[in-house]
């Protein structure tokens, strides 16, 4: 008798084992193919396809909205009250300037900035007949301005690296130093801070630009004896380099 239950027990013991290994087989399989099918899906939602794109019109529009620059350039110089000399001729009189400047905004933008400005004007005053002869020589004048810029992008590149610019703004100029020549002016005569008005057309050609700028002055630089109408006017030319 216990023979015969022996065998279908060992049968239905064996039949026991088969079926739980099956299932210890089968059951992390079917589990697994969602997991690799899941970790497939947020590799591609979350790859470089994803990123990239984002990352990039991120720095382009850092780009377009934020600038550092330097540049160098020349200037020429008049005084609104400055008369030609005897022969009617006005010689050269070149000066230069050097600067830097933060731009901040998108086509619509502003900018400040600071720059070395060395300004050579002629300047010729009639003698009385009596005693003082005529005398004619050159001013310079050196100062540090401080420009404020609002402007605007007429036409730009997608990234915004080249623009055709017009900008206008006001300019703080303090007087550092002065050489009046013949007409041994004071410091005291030679203004020590004015303002001027600003108008600029610049050409950004990627990180190269150009601006061409008229600086015009609200009061007279001179204030001695002979020198009404010294108000600047001048027109200067700055090549430079942006980031």
């Amino acid at each position: 008798m216990k023979n015969l239950l022996a065998v279908p027990l060992a049968a239905v013991f064996l039949l026991g084992l088969r079926v739980a290994k099956a299932q210890s087989v089968t059951v992390p399989n079917a589990e697994s193919t969602p997991e690799v099918a899941a970790v497939t899906t947020t590799t591609d939602a979350g790859g470089t396809n994803g990123v990239a794109p984002t990352e990039t019109k991120r720095a382009q529009a850092d780009y377009k909205n934020f600038a550092f620059g330097i540049y160098a350039g020349l200037n020429s110089t008049k005084l609104p009250g400055e008369s030609n000399s005897s022969n009617g001729n006005i010689s050269g009189r070149l000066g230069y300037q050097a600067g830097f400047f933060v731009r901040g905004g998108g086509r619509l933008f502003g900018q400040i900035g600071a720059e070395y400005f060395a300004s050579s004007s002629n300047y010729f005053t009639a003698g009385s007949g009596q005693s003082v002869a005529n005398i004619q020589d050159q001013i310079n004048i050196q100062y540090v301005q401080v420009p404020v810029y609002i402007g605007y992008k007429l036409t730009e590149s997608d990234r915004g690296i080249s623009a055709v610019r017009v900008q206008l703004g006001v300019e703080y100029a303090n007087r550092i130093n002065s050489n009046s020549n013949s007409f041994n002016l004071s410091n005291g005569e030679i203004k020590s801070g004015t303002f001027n008005g600003l108008g600029q057309l610049g050409l950004d050609a990627g990180p190269v630009f150009l601006d061409l700028t008229y600086h015009y002055g609200f009061s007279d630089a001179i204030s001695g004896t002979g020198f009404n109408g010294s108000a600047r006017r001048i027109l200067s030319a700055s090549v430079g380099f942006k980031f």
